[in-house]
């Protein structure tokens, strides 16, 4: 419940629809100046894994810079093939850069980082500290996807769309016994996620997922929670059916900007959550 001293409204809607054959459920928070009285859980955190990104180049004991299955994007409507150079480090900070440039085909270059092979999880607390790019037709995301290379399910901790830089989208996506995918969805629209670096974290235990923006808890969810080992993954998709495409106001290079990823285990009292599996070759 939030104070009642605060001045702040907080919006609450709870959609649901029925689009094709993709059920859909929104959580919508509006963001003011005081965000929901609801915080990260106070817990005994064991790191597992995580890159600071102190070096000059990706460590490659802990990330590909591709899909397992190449370097195409994941939707047949994005325009970028994920190039090997398409990262910067500086001052702690690897920068993904998204570019005009034409390789194997396509028209624009860009990167992503996975750590299928490297590093997977069955349940944790799995936290980014980023800063966003802005522009139409970028899409950044950090997400989770099963080791045995089938979809779905999948996790996205977050996805935010170029042209609208204060809204997050956290999705579940499930396959229904019917076959076919449903997901459920939380928004949040907050600051200008491109003005500076935020957190965007996930604690997945059995049976509930819940999202946080700055160690705020933003969505949480009990629907057809993933019970498998996932990996992670971060990229800057270009163009696609739901951000569009660039166009002559997108500024080019565009840059998703990583200080940190870690991956946590933690419990709650003496109970330990997660079954962490490290540098799985």
């Amino acid at each position: 419940m939030i104070p009642s001293h605060f001045v702040a409204i907080l919006i609450a809607i709870s959609i649901s629809m029925l689009v094709g054959t993709r059920y859909l459920k929104l959580q919508y928070w509006h963001h003011d100046s005081t965000p929901p009285a609801i915080t990260k859980p106070a817990v005994q955190w064991q790191l597992v894994f995580n890159d600071e990104f102190e070096g000059d180049t990706l460590d490659t004991n802990k990330w590909t810079t591709a899909f397992p299955w190449g370097r195409a994007g994941a939707n047949e409507s994005e325009l970028q093939y994920y190039a090997e150079d398409a990262f910067e480090f500086q001052n702690g900070i690897q920068r993904i850069r998204a570019e005009e440039r034409s390789m194997a085909g396509y028209d624009y270059t860009s990167g992503i980082i996975s750590s299928y092979s490297r590093f997977h999880l069955q349940y944790g607390y799995v936290e980014m500290r980023a800063r966003m790019p802005k522009g139409q037709g970028f899409w950044p995301a950090f997400w989770l996807l099963p080791v045995t290379k089938d979809w779905p399910p999948e996790i996205d901790v977050f996805e935010m769309l170029g042209h609208e830089t204060d809204t997050i989208y956290m999705t579940l996506h499930w396959l229904h016994e019917s076959g076919q995918s449903q997901s459920v969805q939380g928004v949040h629209v907050g600051p200008d996620f491109n003005a500076d670096f935020h957190t965007f974290a996930v604690d997945w235990s059995p049976g509930q997922i819940v999202w946080y923006i700055d160690d705020v808890e933003r969505f949480r969810t009990t629907e057809n929670v993933p019970d498998e080992p996932m990996y992670l993954l971060a990229n800057l998709a270009v163009g696609g059916d739901w951000p569009g495409n660039p166009d002559e106001t997108t500024s080019f290079p565009g840059y998703y900007e990583i200080d940190y990823i870690r991956v946590y285990q933690h419990s709650y009292g003496s109970h330990i959550w997660l079954p962490i599996v490290v540098n799985n070759p």
